[in-house]
Order: C-alpha cells, then structure tokens, then sequence
C-alpha cells in the first residue's frame, strides 16, 4: 500500500505524488508562525485574555482569590448577584510629549472581566474583599436559607 497526499495544483503537478509524511510534518511546523514572531509582536501591556483565578468552598464560605497584576484597587468593580459574581475592570496608560519639534501621545486601555457561577446563593451584604500585592481575594457567605441544617430525629 502506498500513501498519497491530493493534489490541488493545476497542470504542472503530478496526478498522484508520493506522500512523504516526515517532509509533510517539516511542512506543517514551518507553516505556523515562529517564536520569534510572537516575541516581537507582543505588547508592553498585560492582554489580560486568560486571568488567574482560585475558586474554592470552605465551611459556609466560597473563597475567589484572582491575581491582577498592574491594577489598582480603584480599577476593579465586583458585582454579586444571587448565585454569581462578576469581576470586572482595566487600566488605562496615557503617556505624552509635547515638547520642541514632536509630538508624541500613547494610549493603551485593557479591559478585563471574568464571571463565576457559584453552587449556591451567597449573601451580599456580609461579602469581604481585599487586594493586596496584585492578588484579589473575595470571601463570600452562603446565604443563611442555603447553609446546611442539622436535623434532629424524634420518636
């Protein structure tokens, strides 16, 4: 049995070529872009595309801890809703220079936002948050309607 790739090309390609799969897998790996594509293409700012987030259950808490980093506090904006909690926020850089012969005006905006579905509903009112060296750590309560009850068995 031999192996044969398609061919697509007009009248100056063979009808059946032989199919070399290691110059096929060479093929493939150049197509791609490079490490050094992506080096240089990279921006001085943090995309914030796929955030670092710790969710976890302890006793009657859930506990959301979120590393941001080069964000202020005052940037960030958390939202609870019944059984969710939205975290959202960015950071703004402008940087000018208006002195003799140029002109020069930088703006770069990133905006983030992650939202968690939560097993359960949390009370609102008793949540804590706090931020600390770039990290995000939320407690959250389960509402009392929600915790669990012990009950007792009787005759």
């Amino acid at each position: 049995m031999k192996i044969t790739k398609k061919s697509t090309g007009g009248a100056n390609t063979l009808a059946n070529p032989t199919y070399t799969p290691i110059r096929s897998v060479f093929d493939d790996f150049f197509r791609f872009p490079s490490i050094m594509d992506e080096m240089f293409n990279r921006s001085l700012m943090p995309s914030y595309t796929s955030l670092s987030a710790d969710l976890w259950e302890e006793d009657d808490n859930f506990f959301v801890k979120m590393a941001l980093p080069g964000v202020s506090k005052e940037d960030i904006d958390i939202e609870i809703d019944a059984d969710t909690i939205r975290i959202k926020g960015g950071r703004k850089e402008e940087e000018k220079d208006e002195s003799k012969k140029k002109y020069y005006f930088r703006s770069l905006d990133t905006q983030f936002e992650q939202i968690f579905n939560l097993p359960t509903i949390v009370d609102s009112e008793k949540t804590e948050a706090s931020f600390k060296d770039g990290i995000l750590t939320v407690k959250l309560p389960k509402a009392e309607q929600y915790k669990p009850k012990r009950v007792e068995i009787t005759n």
